[in-house]
């Protein structure tokens, strides 16, 4: 039986409307009640939207003022300009140290950083060596290096300025199975769990601290957040597993530091499941998993920091944090410690550590309840049976409105738990279930008017292959000729020296070979739900989104790019069979907002895009041979297609635009594990070249293989190296011809 999606809708259409309406609803009770009753994860689609209305929450109802109880010592900038280079000289740590606990009367002291490599800068072990072996036999000189042990050896400082104080060493869980350092003792252990089981699965290893820095500390934490698939901070675990020991995040041993608690023991709820940490009577809720959610109260700088520079100075007033936790930690872009947070990117770890800390003492951490999902479910269903039985039968505009005040009653509803009980409750499936109420209830009223787009699907067809029409006319929606704004792609396509071939057949036969090279690249945009604009000579003109709505218009618009150039090797078989050349093509995407509709003089209209963005692949088409690349999309394309792996080109300014933008290659789905090593290399030396590093770029280029981009590079950096660019230099190449 032949599947008809409109004979489907129309079915639907003719069935009861509070009866589909109910079928809504509980189609969309799955979600909470799987996860009630499974403890399973939501949907990757409900996760994605639930973490956009968790961000929204909270960027409303944050305070957007720090707390005074804790402090950020920050190895910034200016920090690394006056002190020298990050990794510090221990001795300086010591310094530090002390100036914070002696000269400003920190409560105590946590590092976000871990020590785990021997400071060797104070020439203590060379001076061993020497010792034990050339120097053996000089009397003296091995007692004389012993003597100056406690000088030379800054670890030994680092230590002793650590020992019986309230200080926090950091320390890391990555995914490598090593063990570097020594960890400290376990919070607790699998042993102090009785019959209750907290299910965290055990790390593969740990990257802590020199033992003789964790012995004189007292105590450590981990500092590994939890990232979320859009790589945003919006967790940190309070615990992690190794072995059967349970070891705290970073803030939660600062704070039990900070407050003299003797112990960290999990608490459990009348279910048997792990709902918080009791740090000797101060309870930290979390999550079944042993998270936290981090209570954001703020932008970045929302605490208050102190350069480590102005602290080992002394240029900090004595009582500027007199009794505050200070937490060390570097803004430093450079050092790589700045994480994607809903309250912003690059945001420093370290805040996000101070921001649990003051969540802690003011005992304001945000979890998720363990009766959330039933709490959820009983919102949507009373939602859903008010759509369905009071609003659905009302005229368009009364369902609109009823379901918005449906819509903000549950909303108030959520909020009320945020804000009075710090209770995080999905809010996302009760929006989109009445979204799609709303659509299907608009929906009922449209599929039973009669309607007939006949003459407007035919004219299209002069533009889209014919199956996309006939989809135009099966799902019965509207479309316009008139002009409108959209994002779309647009792609121009060129065939490389076209001059010289057309010279070298006659007009026959370059027709013929038009034709044959024409006709697969129209059926590969066609294939990928292109809309052929016109043939430009030798050119193709496409593009995405137009008429047909199309969410993946770029990446629809690169797999056709991709697929046109994996084609011409075969035309140029067929080509050489007929006595032909072989053709190279150049195309270039850009995505962005542009007019697309029926343009043109009253004489001859044609369906086409206008704009910025149509101008700017024009130019980039343009640029393909001038980087030896066959695709070049821009910074936009490439974001709106992720499923593809891309390398850099250059960022580029061209005539007319001030801002400078990245263009990018595509290289199909994946690549090899060689050439994805090729590609950070090669974007390893972007960055030297970009930072002026241009020896050091060089050098990187000079190990990759023979590659036109690559071989330009080279060349750059080779000019560059004999006149510098000039001090307002960005990075960027400008191109001023159009």
């Amino acid at each position: 039986m032949k599947f008809e999606p409109a004979g489907l809708l129309r079915s639907l259409a003719a069935a009861p409307r509070w009866l589909i309406g109910l079928a809504i609803v509980g189609l969309f009770l799955i979600d909470p009640l799987l996860d009630a009753g499974s403890h399973a994860a939501r949907t990757p689609l409900f996760a994605k939207l639930e973490a956009i209305a968790y961000d929204v929450r909270l960027a409303l109802t944050r305070p957007n003022a720090g707390d005074a109880q804790v402090v950020v010592i920050d190895i910034d900038e200016k920090s690394l300009q006056r002190e020298g280079r990050w990794p510090w000289e221990r001795d300086k740590l010591a310094r530090l140290v002390e100036r914070l606990l002696d000269g400003q009367q920190a409560r105590a002291v946590g590092f976000d950083v871990v020590f785990s490599e021997p400071d060797l800068s104070g020439g203590l072990r060379v001076l061993n060596d020497l010792a034990a072996g050339e120097f053996a036999h000089v009397p003296g000189f091995a007692a004389r290096v012993t003597g100056l042990r406690a000088s030379l050896d800054h670890d030994l400082r680092f230590a002793e300025s650590m020992r019986g104080r309230p200080v926090v060493l950091g320390f890391g869980f990555p995914l490598e199975r090593q063990t570097v350092g020594l960890l400290p003792p376990p919070a607790f252990t699998a042993a102090d769990l009785g019959e209750h089981r907290i299910p965290i699965a055990p790390e593969a290893g740990y990257t802590a601290n020199l033992p003789e820095l964790q012995q004189a500390a007292a105590s450590a934490g981990h500092f590994d957040p939890v990232f979320d698939s859009d790589n945003v901070v919006r967790r940190v675990p309070m615990v992690k597993r190794f072995g059967d020991g349970f070891y705290p995040a970073l803030a939660v041993a600062v704070l039990q530091v900070a407050l003299e608690a003797k112990s960290v023991r999990p608490r459990f709820d009348t279910n048997g499941e792990l709902d918080a940490l009791d740090v000797d009577g101060l309870i930290v809720p979390l999550a079944r998993d042993g998270t936290a959610l981090v209570p954001y109260r703020g932008a970045i700088r929302t605490f208050r920091y102190f350069s480590a520079a102005d602290i080992l100075a002394g240029s900090v007033p004595a009582d500027a944090f007199a009794g505050a936790i200070a937490l060390v930690g570097t803004t430093a872009k450079g050092l790589y410690d700045l994480r994607s947070t809903p309250v912003g990117p690059d945001f420093p770890g370290v805040e996000v550590h101070a921001n649990l800390v003051a969540g802690m003492l003011n005992g304001d951490l945000k979890t998720v309840p363990s009766g959330a999902a039933e709490i959820e479910a009983l919102i949507m269903i009373g939602a859903g049976l008010l759509v369905v039985f009071a609003v659905a039968w009302r005229s368009p505009v009364l369902s609109v409105v009823g379901i918005a005040t449906i819509a903000a009653a549950a909303i108030a509803i959520n909020v009320a738990f945020w804000l009075r009980a710090n209770a995080v409750i999905a809010l996302a499936p009760t929006l989109v279930m009445l979204l799609a109420l709303l659509v299907w209830n608009l929906m009922f009223g449209f599929f039973r008017e009669s309607r007939a787009i006949q003459q407007l699907s035919d004219r299209f067809g002069e533009y889209v292959p014919k199956e996309r029409v006939a989809q135009m006319r099966e799902t019965g929606m509207q479309f316009s000729m008139d002009g409108e704004s959209r994002q779309l792609t647009v792609m121009f396509s060129d065939v490389r020296n076209f001059t010289t071939v057309s010279e070298r057949l006659p007009p026959r036969e370059l027709s013929a070979m038009m034709n044959a090279y024409l006709t697969p690249m129209t059926a590969i945009v066609h294939e990928h739900h292109g809309t052929i604009d016109k043939y430009i000579g030798d050119a193709i003109m496409a593009f995405w989104g137009a008429p047909l709505e199309n969410p993946r218009h770029a990446s629809d618009a690169v797999a056709a790019a991709v697929a046109m150039q994996k084609k011409m090797p075969l035309l140029a078989e067929e080509f050489r069979k007929r006595g032909w050349p072989a053709l190279a093509i150049g195309v270039a995407l850009n995505t962005g907002a542009m007019n697309v509709g029926d343009m043109g003089s009253r004489f001859r209209k044609a369906y086409t895009v206008l704009g910025d963005a149509v101008n700017l692949a024009s130019r980039l088409e343009s640029l393909t041979k001038t980087y030896g690349v066959g695709v070049l999309c821009g910074d936009d394309t490439m974001r709106a297609a992720p499923g593809f792996a891309w390398r850099e080109v250059d960022r580029i300014r061209v005539r007319g635009r001030e801002q400078a933008l990245s263009v990018w290659e595509p290289l199909g789905k994946g690549v090899p594990d060689g050439v994805a090593a090729e590609l950070a290399q090669w974007h390893e030396a972007l960055k030297w070249y970009r930072a002026e590093g241009f020896a050091e770029a060089f050098a990187l280029l000079a190990t990759l293989p023979p590659c036109p981009l690559y071989d330009l590079f080279r060349a750059r950096c080779v000019r560059f190296l004999e006149k510098p660019p000039p001090p307002d230099w960005d990075g960027a190449t400008n191109y001023e011809t159009k």
